[in-house]
């Protein structure tokens, strides 16, 4: 029984990819890091954090304290799984959409890499929140939501138990284990 239902949550879950309402509009990531945007809404310092190199194609800093943020375990804690992974896999075209997000919103590295994070996580969610924002609604600080010790607490306590889990599930499929074997109570 339990092969079946791994089965099916594999099957469910390749499912979702293929599918349109899972996925970031425009063709992805890579439709967020090219060229730069004709309309810029956020008015441009004079010393621009980031810039974009025709030559290069790329979007490139203009001081080294703007490549310095929070690490791929920061993206972890702050966003989720999905940016994290979407970071550590394509590292480059990340860094480039922080950098676009920077130029465009005239925002330090940290907002920038908060921002983008949440974007990856659920694009919807984060332009309905960017919305509200720019209408003068609540303005959500990506960088330290959810950084706080009993949310830190907390993530580490749900984790844990989806890992344990996953495990439990790894360990039935491969000796052939009923999954709850372990709720039963002996009759010895």
């Amino acid at each position: 029984m339990s092969i079946r239902l791994l089965i099916f949550l594999l099957i469910a879950c390749c499912g979702m990819q293929g599918t349109k309402a899972f996925t970031m509009p425009g063709g992805g990531i890579s439709s967020l890091v090219n060229k730069p945007t004709t309309h810029c809404t956020a008015p441009l310092s004079k010393l621009a954090m980031v810039r974009f190199d025709p030559t290069l194609e790329k979007w490139v800093p203009t001081a080294p304290e703007d490549e310095v943020g929070y690490g791929p375990m920061g993206t972890l804690l702050r966003a989720g799984p999905k940016p994290f992974l979407i970071r550590v896999l394509n590292p480059d075209n990340y860094e480039q959409g922080v950098f676009k997000f920077m130029y465009n919103e005239n925002m330090s590295r940290m907002e920038a890499q908060g921002n983008f994070d949440a974007y990856l996580e659920n694009p919807n969610d984060w332009a309905y929140q960017y919305f509200k924002e720019k209408n003068g609604g609540f303005k959500k600080d990506y960088v330290n939501d959810g950084m706080d010790p009993q949310s830190l607490i907390l993530k580490g306590v749900w984790s844990s138990l989806v890992f344990a889990l996953a495990m439990r599930g790894i360990y039935c499929y491969n000796t052939g284990e009923y999954f709850y074997e372990f709720l039963k109570l002996s009759s010895d």
